[in-house]
């Protein structure tokens, strides 16, 4: 009898132990909850400058004239490594406060982002940089041309008081961008 209720003890705990295996394994790779992703627009209630872009580790490689984006106080085009990775480009337009970064900024940030992005001077609204904004697409494989152009940045995030259009083939992945900058900006408070 002693035997059998230690079998059966060992057989219950083996199940114990599994299931928390498995419990253990699934919040592991879950990749976190959806409230750690990055929020296309956020305010971190913070004001920021051209100085804290300028301390990250974000290049600029132009500065871009205001005129053609009401509101606007500055506008960097340029890109951030992180971590050893490729580099990848931004936009990124800077506002008095986060209301006008939204209430201004948003419709030239879809203007300029997205499968739907205007990448032609002659119809953009905010034409500086619009050369910036595409990339020659197609797969010129065997020698071939490529076959035209497309937009260099998926979509675009608003993060206090600035706009970013943030590289990437589609929305998710430019938005991941975006959080790429915003944490170099103000670095997420360790919970």
């Amino acid at each position: 009898m002693a035997q059998q209720i230690q079998a059966r003890l060992r057989s219950f705990s083996s199940v114990i132990i599994g299931m928390l295996f498995v419990l253990i394994s699934a919040s592991a790779c879950g990749g976190g909850s959806s409230d750690q992703l990055f929020q296309q627009i956020s305010d971190p209630g913070q004001t920021i400058t051209v100085d804290t872009l300028r301390s990250t580790t974000f290049k600029e490689s132009r500065e871009y004239s205001v005129e053609g984006l009401p509101g606007a106080t500055y506008v960097s085009y340029g890109f951030l490594r992180v971590g050893g990775r490729d580099p990848y480009e931004y936009e990124i337009r800077f506002y008095e406060s986060h209301r006008l970064a939204v209430e201004l900024g948003t419709a030239l940030a879809i203007e300029g982002t997205g499968k739907t992005a205007i990448l032609n001077a002659d119809d953009a609204t905010y034409k500086e940089g619009v050369k910036n904004r595409r990339v020659i697409i197609g797969s010129g494989v065997g020698g071939g041309a490529r076959s035209g152009i497309g937009p260099k940045f998926g979509s675009y995030a608003i993060f206090g008081n600035i706009v970013m259009l943030c590289q990437g083939s589609d929305k998710a992945q430019s938005i991941e961008r975006c959080g790429l900058l915003a944490n170099e900006l103000i670095p997420p408070v360790a919970e």
